[in-house]
């Protein structure tokens, strides 16, 4: 096998893994509107070429269409996030919708997998202690998002919007990009931690959730276009940044429930940290467009 050569196959892919050629014998005969054409799909009503009569084929892909496995397969999206996330995403922003699964669907049935997989391999034996009672903002995040995970892990990533936006709003792809793109970006992610954390759980090895800093950077470089060290640099701000912003929320929350004082001079070295961040990101970024 030729290395090089699976790779240089393997790169076209990732650039552009869609086939847009018509793959139609002959003059077609739509089965729906019953316009004549020679194409893959009808041009009057959309209906795929080569529709006939009820099979097993068709209760296979009615079964299949249960979970969104049609033409817009999750499982295929998935595959494409795993294996070209920066790309897929860039693909979405850019207007190719119809070749993907919907993001926001997407996460959801993640974590329902999430769910599924967390209740077959958790040890019985584990029970929550009855002292763990719910004292502060991060307690009751806790605790509603085991319920709750493709919602929390979003929440989390939610954090990382507005940083994303600053650092990469003049990158070499994508722009000017805009907050509800950055959404969508976040959306995406999320699907991607979530994924991580199924494959933690299921080999019981907690150590590959440090996998997801560098999900991080290689879909930010596919995505907005910068070189490895410019991609690096920028993915450590937004994660500094995102987890400044959640301890000085979880802090306020923490002051409005009335939870175990914190010591202002905690609440000052935050607004310290966030200022330094900000002012010596702005500073990197002018030096190093790309």
């Amino acid at each position: 096998m030729n290395i090089k050569e699976t790779y240089r196959r393997f790169r076209a892919w990732q650039l552009d893994p869609f086939d847009y050629s018509n793959h139609s014998k002959g003059i077609e005969r739509c089965a729906n509107c019953g316009t004549e054409f020679n194409d893959n799909f009808c041009p009057r009503c959309g209906q795929k070429a080569g529709v006939g009569g009820v099979g097993w084929k068709t209760v296979r892909q009615g079964l299949m269409l249960i979970w969104g496995i049609d033409n817009r397969s999750l499982g295929y999206s998935l595959l494409q996030l795993l294996l070209r996330p920066g790309y897929m995403i860039s693909d979405y922003l850019s207007g190719k919708r119809q070749v993907s699964f919907p993001p926001v669907k997407m996460l959801l049935l993640v974590a329902i997998g999430m769910m599924v997989v967390d209740f077959l391999f958790s040890s019985p034996d584990v029970e929550s202690s009855a002292s763990n009672s719910v004292n502060t903002a991060f307690d009751m995040f806790d605790k509603w998002s085991d319920n709750n995970l493709g919602w929390s892990v979003l929440i989390v990533s939610s954090f990382f919007l507005l940083p994303t936006w600053f650092h990469s709003r003049n990158s070499p792809k994508h722009y000017h990009h805009t907050l509800p793109e950055g959404f969508f970006i976040q959306v995406f992610m999320s699907s991607l931690m979530v994924m991580t954390a199924i494959v933690c759980k299921i080999l019981d090895c907690i150590e590959l959730l440090l996998v997801i800093p560098c999900w991080y950077v290689i879909a930010y470089r596919q995505l907005f276009g910068y070189s490895w060290w410019g991609t690096l640099w920028r993915v450590s701000y937004c994660f500094i940044e995102g987890m400044i912003a959640i301890i000085f929320v979880a802090y306020a929350a923490n002051v409005i429930m009335g939870a175990p004082h914190v010591e202002n001079r905690i609440i000052f070295s935050l607004v310290g940290w966030i200022i330094f961040t900000v002012l010596t990101g702005y500073l990197i970024d002018r030096r190093h467009k790309k």
